[in-house]
């Protein structure tokens, strides 16, 4: 399996974390894993 990263503005980037910190219990920091697939995983465990 492979993947790019897709080119998301900052301003929907912020907007979502905004939205998932005040909205998601127990959520206080988001990240935008920036590594392509097949160097990086696309599964995190």
């Amino acid at each position: 399996m492979t993947a790019t990263v897709a080119d998301v503005p900052f301003a929907l980037l912020s907007h979502i974390t905004n939205r998932i910190t005040h909205e998601v219990k127990g959520v206080n920091r988001v990240a935008f894993d920036l590594t392509p697939k097949p160097t990086g995983t696309i599964e995190w465990e």
